[in-house]
């Protein structure tokens, strides 16, 4: 053999064995390494000698149901995804939302609580005249309107009796003496009686007439009304019971002058009379219904009560306050939160979890004193109340209202804000040393995503807009922390109790 054909032949045989030794490494790299998922050349169900994770040492009979087969897995990580079952997400109670890019305001949040409205929550209702309770027409924790009778009251205040008797025989006298002055001027006329007899009748009246005002006044101090006085002057009888009524209101919440005291009146001799001046007034468009509960009864019946005596009292929880305690530095943020009339947020722990987010709540007035104690400076914020149940039982009706004097909860009052951010619950982002991830739904499976956090409160968390997350993506906005766990418990990495925790 030439030396040229040597040389030939042992080129063939170096290239076959380099061509042989590609092979091997390409056909190795195909079969043990995940280059070819990372390439998109095949998917995890596909490699070749070996079989998926949870599939070992199973045999699959022909057509078979396969849990993978028909899944699209391009792009998809093992080490940054997780599957779910049905009844794993039913045990986490797993809840998904799609992304959306807004603005979020930031907060400072400070504790409050429910409490009256002062002046204006409780009515008092007192006792017009010295009497003995007779009847108590109202229970304890019973809704009314304006003009429910409440008390019927007995009066047993005995000036009060002898005024009333003084004033009916002074106007029985008045009647006389009006008679015989009528009589007297006709005669005297003609000469028959000197005029001096007509003149001292005369005087006689006018003392009469000054006594009748003398016990007008009388009556009117002993808790009277004039229309009450009106009624024993045109009835000839004497008042022996007045029921107290629910007051009417003024449209600015007032009380209508002695809307309590417009009351029906038994009159002795005929307890049915009814005078019109005595019922509760007519509503004019100044004047509004309330509806008030009873808080309190502080008479028993067959009790004796002075004027003035409080009797019960009215409570109406429609608008009640919220008394937040800011601190200090946080002044500056309330002035411009109520110059700016911006809407406060309420939470309120509920047993779901996430608290009860009430909106769009006002600033009514700030404190002026910081308190020495605490050194927190208050402020108050009107909040409208809302019956959660009512109840009638024979013929009473029974409410509870759902936002209760002393009620603790917290007041957030807005600071500043951005827009181009990607909001979500706190809850949806996991947290593992400096990285913060949210889980991505893809299919069965949640791919774990890092991001980028820009501010968080108490509630939810705003998300850079830097292409990681995109619009219209479904992520898990709850369990986040019970998912970082899982993985790393998949991974085989040792499972730190404290990671996604937020501290």
């Amino acid at each position: 053999m030439s030396s040229q054909n040597q040389a030939a032949a042992k080129f063939r045989s170096v290239a076959l064995t380099v061509a042989a030794i590609a092979i091997a490494i390409v056909a190795g790299g195909y079969a043990f390494t995940d280059i070819p998922q990372r390439l998109g050349l095949a998917s995890a169900s596909q490699e070749t000698g070996s079989e998926e994770p949870g599939h070992e040492g199973h045999d699959h009979a022909a057509g078979e149901h396969d849990d993978h087969a028909g899944h699209d897995h391009e792009g998809h990580d093992e080490a940054e995804s997780i599957e779910l079952s049905s009844q794993a997400r039913a045990n986490l109670k797993l809840t998904t939302q799609a992304v959306s890019v807004g603005r979020f305001d930031e907060y400072i949040e400070v504790p409050a609580t429910v409490v009256d409205w002062p002046g204006r929550t409780h009515i008092a209702i007192t006792s017009p005249l010295t009497g003995v309770i007779k009847a108590i027409e109202v229970s304890r924790g019973e809704l009314i309107s304006s003009g429910r009778p409440l008390f019927i009251l007995r009066l047993t205040h005995q000036d009060l009796v002898e005024t009333q008797e003084q004033f009916l025989t002074s106007l029985g006298q008045l009647d006389v003496e009006e008679r015989e002055i009528n009589r007297l001027t006709s005669i005297s006329n003609s000469g028959a009686v000197a005029g001096k007899t007509r003149l001292a009748r005369e005087y006689e009246r006018d003392k009469l007439l000054a006594g009748l005002k003398a016990a007008k006044q009388s009556m009117l101090l002993h808790g009277l009304t004039d229309e009450q006085i009106q009624s024993i002057q045109d009835d000839r009888k004497l008042i022996r019971e007045v029921t107290i009524y629910a007051p009417t209101l003024h449209s600015d919440r007032s009380l209508h002058h002695d809307s309590n005291l417009h009351s029906r009146t038994n009159i002795v001799g005929d307890s049915g009379v009814r005078f019109a001046s005595m019922q509760p007034p007519p509503l004019h468009p100044e004047h509004i219904e309330a509806e008030f509960l009873i808080t309190e009864l502080n008479a028993n019946r067959g009790e004796s009560v002075q004027a003035g005596q409080q009797l019960g009292r009215l409570s109406d929880y429609s608008e009640i306050l919220i008394q937040g305690e800011a601190y200090q530095r946080d002044g500056e943020a309330l002035q411009k939160a109520a110059n700016s009339e911006q809407p406060l947020q309420a939470l309120i722990e509920s047993r779901s979890g996430r608290p009860q987010v009430i909106e769009g709540l006002k600033i009514v007035y700030i404190g002026n004193e910081v308190n020495r104690e605490s050194r927190s400076l208050p402020f108050y914020v009107s909040l409208t109340n809302q019956i959660e149940r009512s109840e009638r039982i024979d013929g009473q009706q029974y409410v509870s209202w759902r936002y209760k004097p002393g009620q603790r909860l917290q007041l957030r009052v807005p600071v500043s804000g951005f827009d181009n951010a990607i909001v979500v619950p706190k809850e949806a982002v996991a947290e593992e040393g400096p990285e913060r991830y949210v889980f991505v739904e893809n299919n069965n499976h949640f791919d774990r995503v890092a991001v980028e956090v820009l501010a968080s409160d108490s509630m939810n968390v705003a998300i850079r807009n830097d292409g990681q997350l995109w619009p219209g993506q479904s992520i898990a906005v709850s369990g986040a922390h019970q998912l970082q766990m899982a993985m790393k418990n998949q991974s085989g990495g040792a499972i730190d109790p404290h990671a996604g925790h937020n501290h």
